[in-house]
């Protein structure tokens, strides 16, 4: 009997340490001073509470860059379902359509070049990002005070990358290089990795490379939407600031309104993406 009960009480005891309802959730840090300093920057921008307690969100958004050649436009709105992450995306300028899911994303008439899989949550990253530290699977490493050609202010550099995909068309080979304000603990700028390897193969990145990038963005205005900050205006160029890449513009931002559910039933000339994260050999 006395046996039996030790197993019991192990079998119990590695059900609390392995069980998915008690395994531990959120961003792992480097140490003390960057949860510190993590956790500034989240209430600089409105408290990750006020941020999680939102229901619903869109926006819409312009990018200009040389590189989109002849319409060197993408005009788009987004919506999305905060609690799931499903989405759903007009782009007016070229006639497209994108839904994401939650577990699959579809197109009617595709006029862009990346994936869908990966398309479908650039923008929300680009938007929220700092609240997305509070991620399931985020590292985030020490944090280091510097001064940086591209900031004003010193700045705290602290390294974010990930466990494994934390969603459908991101890669645990992302990473993001995050500039805080060290005066006012806004996220001033970052630079970023792509790991998703059908977008590697579009960019025609070299099948030795992991990763597209790194690039530098720049968040050049912070607006306030309802006591919480998001970047507006954005540029984007190489690490060096030597090359831009693009302009980007995000507006209208719209909150807790009724998720529209119709854009989740998928039209019968709907094209489903089957990409994986993994490149084409």
């Amino acid at each position: 009997m006395k046996t039996i009960l030790n197993i019991l009480i192990i079998s119990v005891l590695n059900g609390l340490f392995t069980s998915p309802s008690s395994a531990y959730s959120g961003p792992t840090y480097a140490d003390k001073k960057t949860k510190e300093v993590i956790e500034q920057m989240i209430e600089a921008h409105g408290s990750y509470d006020k941020w999680k307690g939102l229901k619903t969100m869109s926006f819409k958004t312009v990018m200009h860059s040389d590189a989109l050649g002849f319409l060197r436009f993408w005009i788009t709105e987004q919506s999305f379902d905060m609690a799931t992450r499903r989405s759903f995306h007009d782009w007016p300028l070229i006639g497209s359509q994108l839904t994401y899911d939650g577990k699959e994303a579809w197109t009617v008439n595709w006029r862009n070049g990346n994936p869908p899989n990966h398309q479908h949550y650039v923008w929300f990253y680009y938007l929220n990002l700092p609240w997305l530290t509070q991620e399931d699977h985020v590292k985030l490493g020490k944090a280091e005070k510097i001064s940086h050609d591209a900031f004003e202010n010193e700045v705290y550099k602290v390294e974010m990358s990930y466990k494994k995909s934390p969603i459908l068309g991101k890669s645990k080979n992302d990473t993001y290089t995050l500039y805080i304000d060290a005066r006012t603990f806004l996220l001033v700028g970052y630079e970023y990795t792509v790991g998703y390897g059908p977008l590697l193969d579009t960019l025609n990145v070299p099948k030795d490379q992991k990763v597209f990038g790194p690039v530098l963005r720049v968040n050049t205005y912070t607006a306030e939407i309802d006591g919480l900050k998001f970047p507006a205006l954005m540029t984007t160029s190489d690490t060096e600031q030597k090359q831009q890449y693009g302009d980007h513009a995000a507006y209208d931002f719209k909150f807790n309104f009724e998720f529209d559910e119709s854009r989740m039933q998928k039209p019968a000339n709907a094209v489903v993406d089957t990409s994986k994260d993994i490149r084409k050999k």
